[in-house]
């Protein structure tokens, strides 16, 4: 049987593009790029012909369920050499306090102010002056100046007459027109230096003297220092009340008789020293040799402060008062030394 290829309908095929969708009509839509017509099912790629990355293509939409992209990986060198930069917290997370006050850079830069730091030397003078003033009011400043002029020939020529005391001839005080000389120019003055001085010392020969005996401890200091300054206070307040008591007029003052009573401690460490190396014996042969020379420097030098000569308001029993006071004082002071340094003796 013969083929008609003739009878045949002549024409061009038609293409369907989803054979299972069976007789469907083609739609008009624009393509992003030209579709194979000898391909089927064809779908357009979701790139839009750009290259794919890493065998995915995901397309930049916002991620549903709150996930997110993570970020490509970066080179960890890359990362070292980046700097940390820390975010500010917001404001409502911040610290009220620091936002209300300035920094440091803005006080620094108002202090160079001119007017500013006139301003706050001006204020500091009166604050110091006011201050300096209410001191003055309790504690004598300018009068303690005046106890503790001293010097070195100073402090080397009293030494030399708290020890040998026999040898002076003169005992007056000069006086200038507003008071009495300082320590360093009459050394017949008295001084608070050398009484802190030989006070401190003492404490620490004494301490030394507890440890050649093996009877060192540390509260040891606290109790001898302690018990120093007590017995100090008591002598003073009877001294003082002694002058007021028997109604005696003198030119001494209280840190005239603080600096005289405190001359002991001279004497103290002297016989401390050598109860090292000569035990009781050298102890109180020195103890009884500087009591004698305290004794006779007392009483010298208090006698023309105590009973001035050539005064004639002074009567024969208010003489009698004032050398009862001088002798009291005087005879005094070797009791006192023993006193404080007989229990460091072995």
């Amino acid at each position: 049987m013969s083929y008609n290829h003739t009878g045949a309908r002549r024409g061009k095929a038609k293409r369907i593009l989803d054979p299972s969708s069976g007789l469907t009509t083609q739609t008009s839509q624009p393509s992003a790029m030209p579709q194979n017509p000898y391909m089927y099912n064809q779908q357009v790629p979701l790139n839009n012909g750009m290259p794919m990355e890493y065998g995915f293509n995901i397309p930049e939409q916002s991620t549903p369920y709150g996930f997110t992209t993570p970020p490509p990986m970066q080179n960890p060198m890359q990362q070292q050499q980046q700097p940390m930069q820390t975010p500010l917290p917001p404001y409502s997370s911040r610290d009220p306090m620091k936002d209300a006050f300035p920094t440091p850079q803005f006080a620094t830069q108002l202090l160079a102010e001119p007017m500013v730091a006139n301003i706050a030397a001006h204020y500091g003078n009166a604050l110091v002056g006011s201050g300096k003033q209410q001191i003055e009011k309790y504690v004598p400043v300018s009068a303690l100046r005046y106890y503790f002029a001293v010097d070195t020939d100073y402090v080397l020529m009293k030494l030399t007459l708290l020890l040998f005391p026999f040898t002076h001839k003169d005992w007056s005080v000069k006086y200038e027109q507003d008071g009495p000389l300082q320590p360093r120019y009459e050394r017949n003055a008295p001084d608070l230096y050398i009484p802190i001085m030989a006070f401190l010392t003492y404490v620490v020969l004494s301490g030394l003297a507890l440890g050649t005996q093996e009877k060192f401890t540390p509260e040891q200091l606290g109790i001898i220092s302690s018990t120093a300054l007590a017995w100090g206070v008591i002598e003073l307040l009877v001294h003082t009340i002694t002058l007021y008591v028997m109604n005696l007029d003198t030119s001494l003052r209280t840190m005239d008789l603080l600096a005289y009573c405190g001359y002991k401690y001279v004497g103290i460490n002297v016989a401390l020293a050598i109860s090292l190396i000569f035990r009781k014996f050298g102890y109180y042969c020195t103890l009884i040799y500087f009591g004698i020379c305290l004794a006779f420097f007392l009483v010298r030098s208090l006698k023309l402060r105590v009973i001035p000569e050539g005064h004639t308001s002074y009567t024969a029993t208010g003489n009698k008062r004032r050398l009862y006071f001088i002798l009291c004082l005087a005879g005094l002071q070797p009791f006192l030394m023993w006193w404080l340094s007989y229990h460091l003796i072995s």
